[in-house]
Parts: C-alpha cells; sequence; structure tokens
C-alpha cells in the first residue's frame, strides 16, 4: 500500500501567492486538553511552500460549528486543510461537514476499506464495523491513502477552491502532508518550485518597544524582505524571511536588511538563527583561551545550568557556587576577606565591595574570568523584589559591574536574572579585547 492521491488533479488556480486556511477540528482543542501541534506544523509547511497563511481555526466536534468554519474559511482562501475529525466515531464528523459545504453525499470507496482491514490485520487488532465510516468519503473527492493509520483523508474540490483534509494524529499527519498532499497542492495551485528562507537575529538587554522603535521603519506587512519581531523571555528575535528560487538568491536578498539592522542595533544583538547566549559567550572564551567561574545568589545557578548545557564549555574546576542569598554567597568568601565587616543587608552595594566579592572569589578558583550575580531578593506584596548586581573580573582587574532592580515572581527573578548577568559577561568580553566597544 502506497501513499497516495488516487488520480492527479486538473491544473487549478493560476499561480502566484495565494491565500489558505488551517482549520483543526476536536473539542479537545477547545478545552485546552491538548496542544495544536498541528496547526504550527501546517503553517510552517504551508509558509515554505509560497502560500499564505491568512486564518488559522480551532473548533469543536460539532456539525454546525465545523460547517460554519469551513466557509467562512473558504469565503476568504483558495485552500483550507483540515486536520481532525476522520475517525470512526460518531462525533468525527469532518466528512459529513465537508460534503454539506459541497452540496453532495457521501459515498463508499473500497479501496479505502481494504486498506482499513490490512491495517487491523497488520497488528492483530479486530477491526470494530464503525471502522467502515472512514471509507466513506464526499462525492467526487480525491482520496489520500494513509500507510500508517486507519483514517485515510481526503480532498475535495469546490469550483477554483479545495479543501483538503488530513488525520489529526500527528505522526499521520506528517507522513500524508509532505508525501501527498503538498504535491498536490503545488500542481492545484500552480505554484513554482521555490525556498523560504529565514534569518533570525536575537537580541539581549533591549525590549520589544525599543527594538521597534529603532527599526520599525522597516517593517512592513507583506514586505519582501519581510521583518517579524517575536518576544521570549530574556530576547527579542527579529525574523527576516525571503522567497526566492533558490536559497543562494534568498540569501542576497536578506544580506542588506541585515546589514542595516546590525547597523542600528549594533551590540544588543548577540547572535542569529541557532545560536544561543550561553553558546556565544563559550565561543567568545574558547576563541580568548579563557575558563570561567560562576557564583551565584538569588538566580540559584540558573546561570551555570544555561551555560552547562554547551558542549566542552570552558568552566574551571568545580567553579559553581550555588546559594539562596548573597549575604550567603559574601560569608563562603568572607574569610578570604577578614577586614570587611559587611554582616547585614542594611548596606548598599558599591563597587569596592563587588572588586573585593570578586578577588575573594578568583582566588578560590582556577578560572581566569568571574562572572558573579549577586543580589538580596525581598517579597512584598506584588512577589518579589531585587536590587541585583553583575560582575564579571579577571585576575587584575573588575571588567565590568551592571546594577539593576526588578520584580516579578522567584522564576522571574531567576530567569532574568541569569540572562542580565550572561549578557554582562559578553559585553565584558567584547571590551576586553576592543576597549572602544565600552
Amino acid at each position: 500500500m502506497s501513499a497516495a492521491v488516487e488520480k492527479d488533479p486538473d491544473a487549478g488556480s493560476s499561480g502566484g501567492l495565494k491565500d489558505c486556511a488551517v482549520v483543526t477540528i476536536g473539542t479537545e482543542l477547545l478545552l485546552g486538553q491538548i496542544v495544536d501541534t498541528n496547526a504550527c506544523y501546517l503553517a510552517e509547511a504551508l509558509s515554505e511552500a509560497g502560500l499564505r497563511i491568512r486564518l488559522r481555526i480551532a473548533v469543536g466536534d460539532e456539525i454546525g460549528d465545523i460547517v460554519d468554519a469551513l466557509r467562512v474559511a473558504l469565503d476568504r482562501c483558495a485552500l483550507v486543510i483540515t486536520t481532525g475529525g476522520l475517525g470512526p466515531t460518531l462525533d468525527d464528523l469532518t466528512r459529513e461537514a465537508v460534503a454539506a459545504v459541497a452540496g453532495v453525499a457521501l459515498e463508499f470507496r473500497e479501496p479505502l476499506m481494504a486498506d482499513i482491514e490490512a491495517i487491523f490485520k497488520r497488528y492483530g487488532y479486530h477491526m470494530a464495523e464503525n471502522n467502515r465510516r472512514q471509507a466513506f468519503v464526499p462525492q467526487g473527492a480525491e482520496a489520500v491513502r494513509n500507510p500508517v493509520g486507519t483514517a485515510p483523508g481526503f480532498i475535495c474540490r469546490i469550483g477554483e477552491k479545495a479543501i483538503a483534509c488530513l488525520p489529526g494524529v500527528p505522526r499521520e499527519l506528517k507522513v500524508l502532508f509532505p508525501r501527498t498532499v503538498l504535491p498536490w497542492i503545488r500542481r492545484f495551485f500552480r505554484l513554482p518550485e521555490q525556498v523560504l528562507c529565514y534569518r533570525t537575529l536575537k537580541t539581549v538587554g533591549i525590549g520589544e518597544s525599543q527594538v521597534d522603535q529603532s527599526i520599525g521603519d522597516l517593517i512592513k506587512p507583506g514586505g519582501d524582505p519581510e521583518i517579524g519581531l517575536l518576544a521570549s523571555e530574556g530576547e527579542i528575535k527579529i525574523r527576516i524571511a525571503v522567497r526566492a528560487g533558490d536559497r543562494e538568491g534568498a540569501l542576497q536578498r536578506i544580506a542588506p536588511v541585515e546589514e542595516e539592522i546590525r547597523a542600528r542595533l549594533g551590540r544588543r544583538i548577540f547572535g542569529s538563527d541557532e545560536e544561543t547566549l550561553e553558546s556565544v559567550i563559550a565561543a567568545l572564551l574558547a576563541s580568548r583561551g579563557l575558563s570561567l567561574s560562576i557564583l551565584e545568589s538569588f538566580t540559584s545557578g540558573t546561570a551555570a545550568c544555561l551555560v552547562s548545557r554547551v558542549d566542552d564549555f570552558p568552566l574551571g574546576e568545580a567553579q559553581v557556587i550555588r546559594s539562596k542569598t548573597s549575604l550567603m554567597a559574601w560569608d563562603q568568601c568572607h574569610e578570604q576577606n577578614p577586614g570587611d565587616d559587611r554582616t547585614s543587608r542594611s548596606r548598599p552595594w558599591e563597587e569596592a565591595d563587588l572588586r573585593r566579592f570578586a578577588a575573594a572569589f578568583l582566588s578560590r578558583s582556577n578560572a581566569d574570568i568571574a562572572l558573579l550575580i549577586l543580589g538580596y531578593p525581598e517579597e512584598d506584596a506584588d512577589g518579589w523584589q531585587v536590587d541585583a548586581h553583575a560582575v564579571v573580573a579577571d585576575r587584575t582587574d573588575l571588567l565590568k559591574a551592571f546594577s539593576w532592580h526588578m520584580g516579578g515572581t522567584s522564576a522571574t527573578l531567576r530567569s532574568r536574572g541569569a540572562v542580565t548577568g550572561l549578557n554582562t559577561l559578553r559585553l565584558a568580553l567584547l571590551e576586553r579585547t576592543d576597549p572602544a566597544a565600552r
């Protein structure tokens, strides 16, 4: 049994960028019981094929709601892809809904029934009578046979438009879509062979609104290249997307836009694509032949955990000291500073404190560079507050110190504190090589 459309489609609409919709079907989606990974997978795959995703709709297992969703999608888009609702039970109603929208009846397909029976026989399961429902498709639809499951799909043409229905099981969807449905779509809409290339620039230490102020004039809906912003914990991503006939041509069109964005944002951009803040720091340390020690207080080892994910990160021997408060961390090094009288939180951190603390920590370390992330978190009615300090030092001097205040949950403080500390380290390493970058 092969995964194939039963017959080739005739040529459909003329070429060019087409609008499409993704409709995912299942009450479990509306209840939040599962994450809709199918919609994300299809949106990315369709975009890469040169289609524009105009709508994404999630709908429950009610025939009227499914029909309404399909009609809305068809009214706005040339192509609708659905997932789910192709099972054998009475609440699997995608077949009936599409037939109603197309104005046709359902018809039984013997080849599909044979495929379903073969699947049950292969796995040694008894086939229930209701599995026969899965061999029905809207009259005139083109069946998409399923070699890995019991739910065949189908493609129903309605004038110059089409609805392609696929099973909701992600494993089956990811077999049927690229093997059969995507080639059908390319032929039907006469889509040219093309690639969609992305370059993602990653920033840290700057908010989304500030990024928008810096490059907002470059961000135009439907632009080519198309630029978008994505905010996540601790960083803002700038995505540059280009469609072209080949990868080389796409990269050539991305290059001048990337250069302009880098010129405007400078060292706030720490990396691109698959690079992470910690992998960039690892590369900086390795290129300079330096090892790192980390001392953390309120971040509870979060920065150390991040860098430990990078293969061959140049950490010194047992250089990660974790403690709950900076007073505890201070006590660990207090024996190296017998003249210091700090015994409470009453006195603010001063540069002299940070310098002595860094020197004391490095004296207990075999590393070349130390990163210290310090602060006393205090709880109030709104959550936690901390006056935080990120300190970077080598064996000769304090290289960089950055102090800031932040509030939020304890998890937020740990995450943001670790990212800010690591970014302070990144900047210190860059400035250590190029003092003009200060």
